[in-house]
C-alpha cells in the first residue's frame, strides 16, 4: 500500500505541543526547531534528522529532549532497522502523550520494518486506547488506520474494511478531512483483494474525487498509485497501469511526500515496462483478427467505465488507453 503524505494531522498535533514548549528556550534553539521542520515539511528529512540531532545536543529538559527524539525518529523511517531501533531505545517518555506517540512509533516498525503484525496490532489498540483518553482524534484516527493495513496484511480483508468504516464516520464528525480518501483507498484495496473490483475501483475513484475536492495533493497521488499498482499487479493491465503511475509522478511533482514513495513508484513503473515490453500477446490470444480484437477491448473497456481521474466521460476513454492498444497491436503484429 502506498505510504503517507510527510506531516499528517496527528504529526502536526505533535509537531505544535513540541513548538509550544520551545516558546521559552533561547532564539538560536527556536530557530534551529524551526530549520529542523522546514527540513520536513519540504521532505528533505536528512537534513531535518542532523537539524533535530543539533538540538539534542543542547541542554533541554527532558519532556522536551523525548520530544525532539520522537520527531528525530520519524526521518529515519527507511534508514537500516538497527539504528531505528537503537534510537527508540533511547527515548523515555515523560509524560502520557509521549508514551502514545512512542507505542505509534513502535508499532509503525512493527507493520512495516519487520512485519510483526500480531504485536503492531498490540500497539496500535493501545495507542487508540491512549489517544481516546488523552482527547486526541487525530492520533486515534492514525492507530486505526495502521490497524486497519496491518489486518489487511495478515489476510483480514473484511476486518480491516470494518476498520476503515470507523474512520470514515470518525474522520467525517471530527472534521479532519484528509483522513477520509485514505479510508477509502484501503477500502478500495481490500475490496480488490476480495475479488471485487468494480467495487473497488470505484472506492479509489471517490478516494480521488474527495481529495481533489479538498486540495489533498498527496492523497490524490496516493489514490492513482493504488490504482496503478492494481492495474499492475492484480489486473495485469499494464498499459493502463503505466498511464496511472504517469498521473500519480505528476500530481505529487513539487509535493512534499516521503522519498521512499516516490522511489517505490519509479520502481513500480519500470517493471511494468519491463513487463509489457516481454509480454507476447500473439500466444496468448492466438490467431484473432487485430481488427476484432480492438474491438473487443474497447467494448469492454467501455462497458465496464467506472471513471478514471483524467477522463471525464465515456468518450475519452478511448484516446487514453494508447500504451495497452499500441502494446497489443505491435504483439500481434509481430
Amino acid at each position: 500500500m502506498p505510504s503517507a503524505p510527510i506531516n499528517p494531522a496527528h504529526e502536526v498535533e505533535h509537531i505544535d505541543r513540541v513548538t509550544a514548549a520551545l516558546s521559552g528556550r533561547p532564539e538560536p534553539v527556536r530557530l534551529r526547531w524551526d530549520r529542523a521542520l522546514d527540513h520536513l515539511g519540504q521532505a528533505r528529512v536528512y537534513d531535518a534528522f542532523l537539524e533535530f540531532n543539533e538540538l539534542l545536543k543542547g541542554s533541554l529538559d527532558p519532556l522536551t529532549r523525548t520530544h525532539v527524539q520522537l520527531q528525530a525518529i520519524r526521518c529515519l523511517r527507511d534508514a537500516p532497522v538497527e539504528r531505528v531501533k537503537t534510537e527508540l531505545a533511547l527515548v523515555e517518555p515523560q509524560d502520557a502523550f509521549q508514551t502514545m506517540v512512542l507505542d505509534y512509533r513502535l508499532g509503525w516498525l512493527m507493520r512495516h520494518r519487520l512485519m510483526s503484525l500480531a504485536a503492531a496490532l498490540q500497539y496500535f489498540d493501545r495507542v487508540r486506547e491512549e489517544a481516546r483518553r488523552l482527547g486526541s482524534r487525530p492520533w486515534e484516527i492514525a492507530a486505526l488506520l495502521q490497524k486497519a493495513t496491518t489486518l489487511m496484511a495478515e489476510g483480514g480483508h473484511e476486518q480491516g474494511m470494518e476498520v476503515c468504516a470507523r474512520v470514515y464516520n470518525l474522520s467525517r464528525r471530527n472534521g479532519l478531512v484528509e483522513y477520509i480518501p485514505k479510508s477509502l483507498i484501503y477500502k478500495g484495496y481490500a475490496l480488490v483483494k476480495l475479488g471485487r473490483h468494480h467495487a473497488g475501483e470505484e472506492a479509489l475513484q471517490k478516494a480521488f474525487e474527495l481529495a481533489t475536492r479538498n486540495d489533498l495533493k498527496a492523497e490524490q497521488g496516493l489514490a492513482l498509485h493504488q490504482l496503478a499498482q492494481i492495474y499492475h499487479y492484480d489486473c495485469k493491465f499494464y498499459g493502463l497501469a503505466l498511464e496511472y503511475y504517469q498521473q500519480t509522478r505528476d500530481v505529487l511533482a513539487g509535493v512534499p511526500v516521503w522519498p521512499s514513495l516516490l522511489e517505490r513508484i519509479g520502481e513500480d513503473e519500470a517493471l511494468a515496462q519491463r513487463e509489457l515490453s516481454e509480454l507476447d500477446i500473439a500466444k496468448i490470444l492466438g490467431p484473432i483478427p487485430i481488427n476484432k480484437l480492438r474491438q473487443e477491448y474497447l467494448t469492454s473497456l467501455v462497458n465496464g467505465f467506472v471513471g478514471i481521474p483524467g477522463i471525464d466521460n465515456r468518450s475519452q476513454l478511448g484516446e487514453r488507453i494508447g500504451l495497452t492498444r499500441q502494446a497489443i497491436h505491435r504483439n500481434i503484429n509481430s
